[in-house]
């Protein structure tokens, strides 16, 4: 026999209190509280008094209420009375969002599933729809109202509804009967109350066909009489030899949307989803295409960075087939260029190249744009830049900052356009190659090299070269090393570069491990060469020349060792400092 349980008074739940004291108030935190009363007996009489309260703080935070999903356990009370007292009432409004929250509750899912074929002898797949069992469980015991129920909430109501899957198609069924009876009855009343409705639905409501189709009242709406679709008890469903890529605008009350063509505008404009907009351009195009034709250039502006895609699309269609775009200043347009979206920027991008001429933009702007990292973007830049220079140290400063241009694809160019106009500037510094070979990308610093080779300035300024000793960059330090062998052949390796400078050089590169392997003899038959030009450099280079032989195999190595040889024959006062080097060695 099951244990009677005890009843409960209205006021017993916890979270009551305070959802009560937010009402009052009308703070915003009511919602967040009221959902999370589990008092079925407090919901249903705060029903009425919620529903009698002409404050429009009250009706405020029913808007917000019935915005949110319908799954807070045990709200099934409250939910069926403001339901039945908003249709009693003939509030188009509030219906309004009820229409919208109950298509929300039904999502039907597709799955495989498989059958044996006894005459093929195999399993055949076929695709079936089914409703999940998406319920929420609201008994009133402990597993789910008690602490358990409190710390894992979401996992409760996550992806569930209230009511069975029975009643939320009939609650669906009654919303849309609502409006379909103003449109019967009140027809000056169904356009402006069914627009409010298809402005709550968003991109989230129909994220596929599938889902389009499980909101009952929006199809009704927009495509009741549609050959394409049909419907059914549980649903609308695709009709036989069909495709929703077919699906035309085909609305009830088709007479009572021919009245005017601002209702059908401003659902274009205003829509949230895009298969509401979708529907009303199409239907301005078939019906009022001469709205279309009104749009003023700045709202065509407007529609491009809008977060509205039909609205881009609508907009750059006109705006490529329509004159007047000289009348748009530079700046709209790179404020376009900023604000849209990437898909969108090829096309503005032509536009741009196509209506403006680059003696409208500044260098500064040009620089700008080509140090974007789309590609549309630093492709215009680098088209405005061709035809420029630097005038003033501002605008050479901002050449320099091409080396970390954002388009991988672009770089080099644009880093190989600077080298030319920063070697015909009259100033012209060879430290400014420096800027180039410390960049971090690997393909600048290619570039920067290629301008030191080929530049007789930079190539003979003895600083330029004492600060690429110092740099951090495997395939800088490696090529001065190949550049120093090269010059020992005629005696002037080391000229250009101080003793100390050309030590860390020495040292970076046999230190890297991984890199450097080729240059490594090199170094070695370059600091034997100088030990022996400056024997007083011994207790600066022989730890170098340790580090050298251990690093090299076969002749480079037998050639260390008997330059080390070499110069204790030639200078014996330093034997004690090479034998405590090179311990490993017998001198005997």
């Amino acid at each position: 026999m099951a244990r009677a349980r005890p009843p409960q008074p209205p006021n017993s739940d916890p979270n009551w209190d305070r959802a009560r004291v937010a009402f009052h108030t009308g703070a915003p935190e009511f919602v967040d509280a009221l959902r999370l009363c589990t008092s079925a007996a407090a919901l249903a009489t705060f029903a009425e008094t919620w529903w009698g309260d002409t404050r429009i703080e009250a009706r405020r935070l029913l808007f917000a209420y019935l915005d949110r999903p319908f799954n807070a356990p045990r709200h099934e009370p409250l939910v069926k009375r403001l339901f039945k007292f908003a249709d009693a009432a003939g509030d188009d409004a509030v219906m309004a969002r009820f229409l919208a929250g109950f298509d929300r509750t039904i999502r039907r899912r597709r799955s495989t599933k498989e059958k044996y074929n006894y005459k093929k002898r195999a399993y055949d797949t076929f695709e079936v729809v089914s409703n999940p069992p998406d319920t929420v469980l609201s008994r009133q015991d402990n597993h789910y109202i008690g602490a358990s129920f409190a710390q894992n909430r979401e996992q409760f109501v996550a992806g569930k509804f209230l009511f069975s899957l029975q009643t939320r198609t009939y609650l669906r069924r009654r919303a849309w009967r609502y409006f379909r009876k103003l449109g019967r009855n009140k027809p000056e009343r169904y356009v402006p109350a069914v627009c409010a409705v298809l402005k709550l639905y968003t991109d989230a409501d129909v994220p596929d066909g599938l889902a389009l189709l499980d909101n009952w009242g929006l199809v009704h709406v927009l495509f009741h009489h549609s050959p394409t679709i049909e419907s059914k008890p549980t649903g609308w469903v695709v009709a036989k030899g069909g495709t929703l890529a077919k699906l035309q605008p085909d609305p009830m009350f088709r007479k009572l949307w021919l009245r005017g063509s601002e209702p059908i505008f401003d659902l274009l404009v205003n829509a949230r989803s895009r298969p509401v907009s979708m529907w009303a351009v199409q239907m301005l195009r078939r019906n009022f295409p001469e709205r279309l034709k009104q749009l003023t250039l700045d709202e065509l502006l407007d529609w491009v960075v809008s977060p509205n895609s039909v609205l881009n699309e609508i907009a750059l269609e006109v705006l490529e087939t329509r004159g007047g775009l000289e009348a748009v200043t530079v700046e709209q347009w790179l404020t376009l260029t900023e604000e849209a979206r990437p898909e969108l920027l090829d096309r503005i991008c032509d536009m741009v190249a196509r209506n403006v001429k680059p003696d409208k933009v500044s260098f500064a702007d040009a620089v700008k744009l080509a140090m974007q990292r789309p590609v549309p973007l630093a492709r215009l830049g680098f088209a405005f830049l061709k035809g420029k220079k630097p005038r003033t140290p501002d605008e050479v400063a901002a050449v320099f900052g091409l080396r970390n241009a954002g388009a991988d694809p672009l770089r080099v160019e644009l880093v190989k356009w600077a080298t030319v106009v920063l070697s015909e500037r009259p100033e012209f510094d060879p430290l400014w190659v420096l800027e180039y070979l410390d960049s971090r990308f690997e393909e600048v610093r290619e570039v920067g090299w290629e301008w030191l080779q080929t530049d007789a300035r930079a190539r003979e300024a003895p600083l330029v070269w004492q600060r690429l000793l110092e740099s951090p960059y495997d395939n800088v330090r490696l090529r001065i090393i190949g550049m120093l062998e090269d010059r020992a052949r005629d005696g002037t390796a080391l000229t250009t570069f101080s003793p100390d400078r050309a030590r860390f050089l020495w040292a970076s590169v046999l230190l890297n491990v991984s890199r450097g392997a080729r240059a490594k003899p090199f170094v070695v038959r370059q600091i034997i060469d100088r030990l022996s030009a400056h024997p007083d450099e011994a207790g600066d280079l022989l730890p170098i020349v340790a580090v050298a032989l251990r690093s090299v195999r076969g002749p480079e190595f037998r050639a260390g060792l008997a330059g080390v040889a070499g110069f204790v024959a030639r200078n014996p006062t330093r034997k004690p400092l090479v034998a405590a080097v090179f311990p490993e060695l017998n001198w005997s």
